[in-house]
């Protein structure tokens, strides 16, 4: 039977895309993934992943997407710019388009819209808090480029630079973690070389694992630098936090719970939905841009 959609709703990051439509009731219609959909990434190609997670989708559903609004959280998704290149490549696809940040909509997801901190750390990092007076805020989320501290992009970043300090004598000494990398990346300088042409960030979180598996086995180097990613994830937290449940989010997030400190750890609370939730909510309240309006008479 035809499934009339009212909304898609896309959680779009450097890993994957997530896409869910919804009837006018908010009842989930159909769910499918596609490939990432970061901004930061590229816009061409996310539009491409949405767009064929939109077929896919349409196909299921049986229904148009003609009448239909996109909500769309994706990384990379707070410059203008990028939100107008990827609206016009969308084109006359769907009626509307909003665009979020994925972290702003795994906020809403998490709290039902009301006051707490997320940390969502997958291939990127980004933590968002909303406070008690309504404030939105927050920390790291500059991309690749500058920030996501503590991300498995960074831990992959930080991991080759380790291992090229290795390679040419700047530090010495054997490690289990320089022996796991070798087979990914390469073992001397041109083999790396021609793995860094192609990298970016998704291509570097695809070593965090290796970082992590290397730490468990007791490899000190490896737990240093998953040390020094709960340091930053923590920074991030400080700079936003003002004392509300903290939920955890992402691939990453099991990797890092057991390590916060004590009053982090005592604060965690399980998130009441993911980003795809935070959407719909935005969807069925009427919400456009980052912003919580009237807290204090929303029913979340």
């Amino acid at each position: 039977m035809r499934q009339q959609i009212d909304a898609v709703v896309i959680d779009g990051g450097g890993t994957g895309t997530r896409l869910r439509a919804v009837g006018a009731d908010g009842a989930t219609l159909a769910e499918t993934t596609s490939g990432p959909s970061s901004l930061t990434l590229g816009v061409e190609q996310a539009w491409r992943n949405v767009a064929a997670g939109l077929d896919a989708l349409a196909t299921t559903t049986g229904s148009g997407l003609g009448d239909a609004r996109l909500v769309c959280g994706f990384a990379g998704g707070r410059s203008p710019d990028r939100q107008a290149r990827f609206r016009a490549l969308a084109g006359p696809v769907c009626a509307d388009i909003v665009i979020v940040t994925d972290g702003f909509a795994s906020l809403l997801g998490a709290h039902g819209g009301r006051p707490g901190v997320v940390l969502a750390v997958g291939t990127g990092v980004a933590a968002y808090a909303l406070g008690r007076d309504g404030r939105v805020s927050s920390a790291s989320a500059w991309g690749f480029a500058i920030g996501d501290e503590g991300s498995g992009a960074w831990i992959g970043r930080r991991a080759v630079s380790l291992l090229s300090r290795h390679l040419d004598g700047r530090l010495p000494g054997p490690s289990a973690l320089f022996e796991a990398l070798r087979p990914r990346v390469g073992g001397d300088f041109n083999a790396i070389q021609t793995w860094l042409s192609d990298a970016n960030a998704t291509r570097f979180a695809t070593l965090a694992p290796v970082v992590i598996d290397a730490a468990a086995a007791g490899d000190d180097l490896a737990a240093q630098l998953i040390d020094a990613a709960t340091e930053e994830l923590e920074t991030a937290i400080a700079a936003i936090d003002d004392g509300g449940p903290v939920s955890l989010l992402g691939g990453l997030a099991p990797v890092f719970a057991p390590r916060l400190s004590a009053p982090l750890a005592a604060r965690l609370t399980p998130a009441r939905g993911n980003a795809l939730d935070g959407l719909v909510l935005m969807q069925r309240r009427g919400w456009r841009d980052e912003v919580v309006p009237e807290l204090e008479r929303q029913d979340g």
